[in-house]
């Protein structure tokens, strides 16, 4: 959800910057705002083209970019900065040009040529940021983000922020630009969620509730498919014994038999199995034990419950304990069953 948005974002600055204001036209501005894209290169072609300026190949890139003809975009673009090779405006478009089109290594050399023609332009940094971060670099990543917050402290630049810290796991850090972000948009699911992440990895849980209590709110009366798709929300993460875990809570905790929390355990990026907190409706009816911890085996499609059990929910750092429990083999299975 946080890349579409961002994409989102970035694509509507495309459409809505300002240009260099020595090659303006305002014909061109207007045509271009009415989405007249194709006008625009007609009224430019009917002159010969050696009579063209620099500002008529400029607009001539941007209205093919502007309908998505990129390969068209570079060629007047590149005329454009072999004209002037500090023409900002034509740089940045390039940029957006292999952006789009997922040649980031392309994006990365005229992105980095924008700062260094103008380094108080914004969109460059935050572009960057999004570049890094898809690809995993989250140091450079935050290093652009960084940049992008001094110069235009938005919640844009905020939510960049919150999320790229999350990623290097440095929750603390990260806790101030979600506090800053949800004064914009106390609704924000992705951002209630980012909050319980960090609560949780800071040991507030009972501050944490408050913003679990929201994410169910929205969840409950929301139209977008995107969120209602959501069953689980992350709330923790940590490694033991070579394994990364990643600790999910359902958002709904109603029925009959559900996993409470589930906590799937990873080797080498691999899912190895999900170690869950199982509610048992039909115990609790009966007077036993509610809660019972299972785990499924990924690989032999095998669930199995083990002799651990508590009569009501347990306090989230016993669970933890229980699951490293598991791991070191401390914990005996009493029943297993294998499913499709």
């Amino acid at each position: 959800m946080k890349k579409i948005t961002l994409l989102f974002v970035l694509l509507c600055s495309f459409v809505c910057f300002a240009k260099t204001v020595d090659y303006k036209n305002e014909k061109y501005d207007a045509m271009d705002k009415n989405k007249q894209y194709e006008a625009i290169i007609s009224s430019i072609q009917e002159n010969d083209e050696s009579s063209y300026t620099i500002s008529d190949y400029f607009y001539l890139g941007l209205a093919n970019f502007r309908m998505g003809k990129d390969a068209e975009a570079k060629k007047y673009f590149n005329t454009v900065i072999q004209m002037d090779p500090e023409f900002y405006d034509a740089y940045d478009y390039l940029a957006g040009t292999y952006f789009f089109a997922e040649d980031y290594e392309n994006a990365i050399v005229y992105l980095n040529k924008c700062k260094e023609l103008d380094p108080k332009k914004v969109r460059p940094y935050e572009m960057l940021g999004v570049i890094y971060e898809g690809m995993g670099d989250y140091q450079k990543a935050y290093e652009n983000y960084s940049k992008f917050y001094e110069l235009d402290k938005s919640p844009d630049s905020a939510y960049a922020m919150a999320f790229v810290l999350y990623e290097l796991k440095d929750y603390k850090k990260a806790k101030p630009y979600v506090e800053e972000y949800l004064k914009h948009d106390k609704d924000s699911f992705a951002m209630n969620n980012l909050m319980v992440v960090i609560l949780y990895s800071t040991g507030d849980y009972k501050k944490a509730e408050k913003y679990e209590k929201k994410i169910v709110e929205l969840w409950k009366k929301s139209d977008d498919e995107e969120i209602k798709n959501y069953q689980y929300i992350n709330i923790y993460s940590f490694d033991y014994k070579g394994y990364d875990f990643a600790v999910y809570k359902k958002i709904d905790q109603s029925g009959e038999f559900y996993n409470s929390i589930t906590c799937y355990q990873y080797k080498d990026g691999k899912l190895i199995r999900g170690i869950n907190l199982e509610y048992d409706g039909y115990t609790a009816m009966l007077g036993y034990d509610v809660y019972y911890l299972g785990y499924d085996d990924v690989e032999t499609n095998t669930h199995s419950t083990t002799t651990v059990s508590y009569k009501k929910m347990p306090k989230f750092d016993d669970f933890i304990k229980d699951v490293k429990l598991l791991i070191d083999g401390k914990i005996e299975t009493v029943s297993s069953s294998t499913y499709k």
